[in-house]
């Protein structure tokens, strides 16, 4: 018997395998919709609408430095957080972009096991401690039903 751990995930970026991936979860929620009739004993439910939800750690790094290129923790802060488009304008930014993930563990097999996502990112945080690695906690909310689940 098999059992998996943090060294067998992994996480890719809009198709490039993100490096610095500190850990990744996803989340799935139905809500049940009442459907209780008069004459019923009891509470009875239908399935409703299924949210899926997820959340990365990411470690902010340079490979070259004084440039972000290849930087998953970079490209998803700025999925999510937009500069002014006009600087005389507080309100007016580009919209949040659309980002896909897939979300893998690696279980031996060719492909592995993972789920592949298109989502919005809902909040992003970075954080700066004293002897600790600059990272970024990213959450996140798919669109519509998952496009690949194989896990």
């Amino acid at each position: 018997m098999s059992y998996f751990s943090g060294i067998n995930g992994q996480m890719s970026v809009n198709g490039s395998k993100a490096a610095g991936v500190r850990a990744w979860q996803l989340s799935s929620s139905l809500g049940v919709l009442d459907a209780t009739t008069l004459g019923d004993t009891d509470k009875v439910g239908v399935p409703g609408i299924r949210t899926v939800t997820g959340s990365c750690t990411l470690l902010y790094y340079q490979e070259t430095p004084g440039q972000n290129t290849g930087n998953s923790c970079s490209e998803l802060i700025r999925a999510l957080i937009k500069s002014r488009t006009r600087g005389d304008t507080p309100g007016v930014a580009a919209e949040t972009a659309k980002v896909q993930f897939q979300l893998k563990v690696d279980d031996g097999s060719v492909a592995g096991k993972y789920f592949t996502v298109d989502a919005y990112l809902t909040s992003a945080q970075m954080q700066m401690a004293v002897s600790e690695v600059l990272q970024a906690q990213v959450s996140f909310e798919v669109i519509g039903a998952p496009l690949e689940v194989t896990i």
